[in-house]
């Protein structure tokens, strides 16, 4: 029989909202504590956890502190949802602790914190997950069997794009959207590249199963200056709005990325397209997801005819059951650990480095 976890919620703007209700739906885990430095912050998701019902999280299980709850006794392990720059040193006070984590993206700040809480996080032997949501993609991991099969032949080229819109100007007043965390340096350590970049870094190496060997990078900052929220001061954006990655995959395999928070229209928009010598592959994911194949196949071949293909059941997997799975022991190994934390973390490094050295003419 499983045992069911209680949960503790570091953490409680916006990414918390999926990973509560991942624990809800989960027959294996509950949400018992919630922690932020903001009371309304900490109401609204005691709403969400059914309070007002008279079930869900009491208001003594509510912390401002977050060493005070890891010290509490009341839960069993924690998700870490809080902004980039506190990633680091809350999961070492967990890992301290013995207490399990679910732990946002990216994981820290530099690859050197990565690799340190790597090392203390298998020392201890701490159960984990790192929070690359695309894994549980239905089409992405049937994407991952098909490459990993050897469906494609020998893989020579991969086009992938992320692209999201929120970063625009109004088209209409042409006003900019106010300087949250995710625009300053300090708090979110970078732009574009680690919010949405590292995702479909991992989603390259979850899907082929290949490390990134070498890369050289092109990011730049669209909008300078946004409005400080509460205050009628313009404040400067200290991160990149976009970023172009290219390099090269073990085999060698040939790689282009390219993210963006400007793209006009695109929500939530991911395409990584992979070519093989036997076929080819297009995942996408907007308003749903989908894989198309053009394989092994000579009249699609020369008709360059592709194929939307239906994602088997045996694919659909939930992000916060596989954390329950994780601490029951019967994890299905696809969800991402630290060292895939830490090995997306030195391609992150890489990029910023990259980036720094462009040539200008």
């Amino acid at each position: 029989m499983n045992k069911k976890f209680r949960m503790g919620i570091i953490g409680c703007g916006g990414i918390s909202g999926s990973h509560i209700g991942g624990i809800m739906a989960s027959p294996d885990l509950e949400v018992v504590a919630l922690c932020d430095i903001l009371p309304e912050k900490i109401k609204e998701k005691q709403l969400l956890c059914g309070v007002a019902d008279g079930d869900g999280v009491p208001d003594d299980n509510c912390y401002s502190n977050y060493i005070e709850m890891l010290d509490s006794g009341k839960i069993d392990a924690v998700s870490i949802c809080t902004p980039n720059y506190l990633h680091f040193q809350m999961a070492m006070e967990a890992v301290k602790r013995g207490i399990p984590y679910a732990i946002e993206k990216p994981v820290c700040n530099t690859a050197e914190e990565a690799a340190i809480l790597l090392e203390e996080t298998k020392k201890k032997n701490i159960p984990h997950m790192v929070c690359f949501s695309y894994r549980f993609i239905a089409a992405a991991r049937y994407a991952r069997d098909l490459v990993q099969s050897g469906a494609l032949g020998n893989i020579y080229h991969i086009n992938g794009e992320y692209f999201q819109g929120w970063g625009l100007p109004n088209p209409k007043t042409g006003a900019v959207g106010s300087l949250v965390w995710r625009f300053i340096k300090e708090q979110t350590i970078t732009g574009a590249l680690g919010d949405l970049g590292c995702h479909l870094i991992d989603l390259v190496r979850f899907i082929t199963g290949r490390e990134f060997t070498r890369i050289t990078a092109d990011c730049d900052t669209f909008i300078h200056k946004r409005p400080i929220p509460g205050e009628n001061i313009m404040g400067d954006v200290t991160v990149d709005d976009y970023i172009d990655i290219v390099g090269q995959l073990e085999g060698p395999v040939a790689t282009n990325l390219s993210i963006s928070r400007y793209a006009y229209s695109r929500g939530n928009y991911q395409r990584v397209e992979i070519y093989g010598d036997n076929g080819a592959i297009r995942y996408t994911l907007e308003d749903r997801d989908q894989l198309e194949i053009n394989i092994g196949n000579e009249p699609m071949k020369n008709a360059h005819l592709w194929c939307a293909v239906p994602t088997p059941h045996k694919y659909h997997s939930a992000q916060m059951q596989s954390f329950a799975d994780i601490l029951n022991g019967r994890g299905d190994g696809l969800a991402a650990n630290m060292e895939d934390g830490w090995k997306t973390q030195k391609v992150i490094d890489a990029a910023v480095i990259a980036a720094n050295n462009v040539v200008k003419l």
